[in-house]
């Protein structure tokens, strides 16, 4: 089984980027409130005329934790913001397949199965396009079966028109023949049809 390595971590930038920023937005906002609930307790005395001993005491408090919080959370913030890459990867590398999967489709390659790598996320996504795919092999052969049946009773018409040797039950059998081509094409293509 063929396992598919990508070399680079930015495949969709633009989606990519998008989670990412979101992740940022979303830890910051986190961030902020964690700060207010945190130091709020601390701002109070110290906005307000709370004797002195307390307003030390929160000053004091808030400097420690100015000097202990800020960096932990800037860490974590990096941290998460990292690993938001290796998440949107997970994502965008199979969006990106499917693209390149679908532009083969689209030029003709059907012979094509969808593989994602075993980590990924989206397989259901690639049964789904596999099925399509099978969907339009049996659609295409079925089309090409028809057309050689076509081509084969159309050269036995010419043949016997030359000849002047076509009779009625020659003549039936050969429309029979082209009628079940006919049939069986209707069958294979009135699921795609237009209601």
């Amino acid at each position: 089984m063929q396992t598919f390595f990508r070399k680079r971590y930015f495949i969709e930038k633009q989606l990519q980027a998008k989670v990412i920023l979101f992740v940022i937005i979303l830890l910051m906002t986190y961030t902020l409130l964690f700060v207010a609930i945190l130091f709020l307790p601390y701002v109070v005395p110290l906005s307000f005329d709370y004797p002195l001993s307390e307003q030390t005491d929160a000053a004091r408090m808030l400097l420690s934790l100015h000097a202990s919080i800020w960096p932990a959370l800037a860490i974590v913030t990096l941290l998460l913001a990292g690993s938001s890459i290796f998440v949107s990867h997970k994502i965008a590398g199979p969006i990106y397949r499917l693209k390149r999967s679908l532009a083969e489709i689209a030029d003709g390659n059907i012979q094509m199965t969808m593989k994602f790598r075993k980590r990924d996320e989206l397989h259901d996504l690639a049964a789904s396009v596999n099925r399509v795919i099978h969907e339009l092999r049996t659609l295409v052969g079925t089309l090409q079966e028809g057309r050689e049946t076509s081509g084969e009773c159309i050269a036995e018409l010419e043949q016997l028109l030359e000849k002047h040797q076509i009779d009625d039950a020659t003549g039936r059998k050969l429309i029979e023949k082209l009628q079940v081509n006919r049939d069986g094409a209707a069958q294979t293509l009135v699921k795609y049809a237009d209601d």
